[in-house]
């Protein structure tokens, strides 16, 4: 075997380990994310994803598409929102009951409303929206309407957002009246099967959100820039 002959194998074997390799990892990631969408929890160590009896609750609420202002799921079940420019999130699993879905839009068909983040679960029955009911800011950048000048930057997240901890949460930076930016953090969190909002000054939680992200127990929500409702 000639030397000519042994590099070419060497390369050949490299580069199919190689391959190989980044094949194994893409395709954990794309069962990490169909893992957390059924609300489970992804085993790094024997590299499994993990379901309890809540979880397989939240594995009944599939999303399939959004018609109109209805989720229709894949297990047959819907949700009537009664929003406009309908958009699915995501979910967090709550107790023993339908998960609290995360969704967005805005409650009129021709009006000056910005689209906003909407958590609720079916098992609570019909949701509220008329006049801004239950409704959240939506994260991303938000400008004031005549002066194009920031008055708020936030980044939201959902899942298990701080240790042992479901919900969402974001992370904000929003105008005072001194004209400085103060930066808080806005809690709603799942506690008996329920929503519990607070609200507190910063005090550096993001860097422990952002390491539960990469461990893929939550995930991240698109921002979006948009105006003030003049």
């Amino acid at each position: 075997m000639t030397r000519k002959t042994v590099k070419i194998l060497l390369f050949t074997f490299a580069l199919f380990t190689l391959t190989g390799v980044g094949y194994l990892k893409g395709t954990h990631f794309f069962e990490i994310d169909a893992c957390l969408d059924k609300g489970g929890r992804w085993n790094y160590e024997v590299e499994k994803c993990e379901l309890d009896e809540l979880s397989n609750i939240s594995s009944e609420w599939l999303f399939d598409k959004v018609d109109g202002s209805k989720l229709i799921f894949k297990d047959g079940h819907t949700f009537e929102t009664n929003l406009f420019e309908l958009e699915y999130i995501g979910q967090v699993s709550a107790d023993n009951k339908a998960p609290h879905l995360i969704f967005s839009g805005r409650d009129c068909k021709v009006c000056d409303a910005n689209i906003s983040i909407y958590i609720h679960s079916p098992a609570d029955g019909k949701l509220i929206i008329d006049h801004g009911q239950n409704l959240y800011q939506y994260p991303g950048t938000e400008k004031d309407y005549d002066t194009d000048s920031v008055l708020y930057i936030s980044r939201a997240f959902y899942g298990q957002v701080l240790k042992n901890i479901n919900g969402v949460i974001w992370y904000e930076n929003k105008l005072l009246e001194n004209g400085k930016m103060g930066r808080f953090v806005f809690l709603t969190h799942i506690k008996n099967g329920t929503l519990k909002d607070t609200t507190y000054e910063d005090t550096g939680k993001l860097d422990q959100t952002i390491i539960l992200k990469n461990q893929g127990l939550c995930k991240e929500i698109k921002g979006r820039e948009y105006t003030c409702e003049p």
